[in-house]
């Protein structure tokens, strides 16, 4: 009886005192939440490394295919080159071409290009390209036809007839198909191609080859375009992933871009 007293009035004691946790509960308990507190901060250590890992390999395109580019900081920046009403490009602009399947493209993207045509063909996917580099001079006739088929055809008046004109053709110099890094495809085995399997197929594998859809349906305030199913536009692997996992258009990946 006397020594029980003596183990409360210690334990007691030790309350008192702010003995810690210990004091509280027994050593089985004080065990267990010890290890179960080493497993959270080792889980915690380990899963954000990992998490880091695998986002910068998404962002990145880390891969031993060879969809990884690797560009001079002045080619970055021609890839980015946000072109439209608000930034034209001069009539004496020309980039650097290559012909691929008879059509002149950037050279910044040939290769790229060729891979996902010939990746898709593998997949029974039969993805063509239907044009790329417009010049100067091409993009001034293709917008005085559009604008006269609208006076003609639509009987509407000249301010009505170029508003309309612009949101699918704009104006020589106001277009990116001069960059050549415009790229409008079409599938040989569908003529709506928004139902074709090359239109599924880009929207789940394209950016991994550098390429975005370029006037989004969901974008169109942004981009001053009508959406356009078909083209696509070559911004380079890293780009075009960050660009899909932020759900960013070309001007807002600029714009993101420019602020960090």
């Amino acid at each position: 009886m006397f020594r029980r007293k003596n183990k409360r009035r210690t334990y007691n004691k030790r309350r008192r005192r702010g003995a810690g946790i210990g004091a509280y509960i027994s050593p089985q308990i004080a065990k267990v939440l010890i290890i179960v507190l080493i497993a959270l901060v080792f889980a915690v250590g380990v899963s954000v490394p990992l998490f880091s890992y695998y986002s910068d390999k998404e962002i990145l395109n880390i891969s031993e295919s060879d969809n990884v580019e690797y560009f001079t900081e002045e080619q970055r920046a021609e890839l980015l080159r946000v072109v439209n009403r608000g930034n034209p490009l001069d009539s004496s602009y020309v980039p650097s071409l290559e012909e691929t399947d008879g059509i002149l493209v950037n050279s910044l993207m040939v290769k790229s290009l060729n891979k996902m045509l010939e990746d898709a063909e593998k997949d029974g996917v039969h993805l063509k390209l239907k044009s790329g580099y417009i010049s100067y001079e091409e993009q001034s006739e293709l917008f005085r036809e559009k604008y006269n088929a609208y006076i003609q055809n639509d009987s509407i008046s000249a301010v009505k007839a170029e508003a309309k004109t612009v949101r699918t053709t704009p104006r020589a110099g106001q277009s990116e198909a001069q960059t050549g890094l415009l790229a409008e495809f079409y599938d040989a085995d569908e003529s709506d191609f928004e139902k074709s399997k090359s239109f599924v197929w880009l929207g789940e594998n394209s950016a991994e080859y550098g390429f975005v859809l370029r006037f989004p349906k969901e974008k169109q305030s942004v981009t001053a375009m009508d959406y356009s199913p078909s083209v696509y536009r070559f911004t380079g692997s890293k780009n075009a992933m960050q660009m899909r996992i932020f759900g960013m258009c070309l001007e807002e990946y600029k714009d993101y871009l420019s602020q960090k």
